[in-house]
């Protein structure tokens, strides 16, 4: 069933007017008719069966059949603490990531970031949201403000377990094999990975170190590879 995110519906409503890009990909990408049926997601947990009732050039009318169930979110919530990536690598993170289940995504200037200051939030959550539609999520992650390692410290979970990937040698202890905690947080740096000094701050703040192979990954590499094998041990990539 075709999928589309409107983050103001509720239970009560009995229909809904698509407009804007909803619009562009029903009617012309999916070349949607009258009697097709749409799920209409709020990207926070609702979600409404719906049923296209006409089509138009500036919007389209559905019809709202009742509230439904849809069951593919993981029950591990995954943050990802990503040291900004240059050029579109960020986009290609984010995506895959929200694929993957990753619930928050914290974009952090680290020492070697190489970019310093970005307008591209909006864009991001764009990507995060286009991301959930396909790989057929309920839940938008929210990909917060870029800020620095300590502002995202004093916000993450205090009982999560946290772990930093690091590039091969002195990688830590790993990631535990069970977690008595449903959160799970973990670091990747930018090109060129976490400075010695940022790896003792995390260190500080309870993350343990873990590898991911004996191979150099590029930091896009990594944040994908991570969250694969942190819901393939604790997750529900197992099963």
């Amino acid at each position: 069933m075709p999928r589309i995110i409107l983050p103001s519906i509720s239970r009560d409503d009995r229909e809904l007017t698509v407009t804007g890009q909803n619009l562009k990909y029903l009617r012309d990408v999916l070349r949607i008719s009258p009697g097709d049926e749409v799920s209409v997601l709020d990207g926070k947990g609702l979600a409404l069966n719906t049923v296209v009732r006409t089509v138009g050039r500036k919007h389209l009318v559905l019809e709202v059949l009742g509230s439904g169930s849809i069951d593919t979110e993981s029950s591990l919530h995954l943050v990802l603490i990503q040291g900004l990536l240059k050029g579109d690598k960020m986009d290609l993170v984010i995506q895959k990531t929200t694929e993957l289940g990753v619930r928050e995504i914290f974009p952090v200037v680290t020492s070697r970031s190489q970019v310093r200051f970005s307008r591209k939030l909006g864009h991001w959550r764009k990507v995060a949201e286009e991301a959930t539609r396909q790989s057929g999520r309920l839940l938008v992650p929210e990909v917060h403000e870029v800020c620095r390692l300590d502002d995202v410290f004093a916000h993450i979970e205090p009982e999560s377990l946290r772990i930093v990937f690091r590039e091969r040698g002195n990688n830590g202890p790993g990631i535990p094999a069970s977690s008595s905690s449903p959160v799970v947080c973990y670091m990747v740096g930018p090109e060129g990975g976490f400075t010695d000094e940022e790896i003792r701050q995390a260190e500080a703040v309870g993350f343990i170190g873990a590898g991911l192979g004996r191979r150099t990954l590029r930091a896009e590499t990594a944040s994908i590879v991570g969250a694969a094998i942190i819901q393939f041990v604790l997750g529900d990539l197992s099963g």
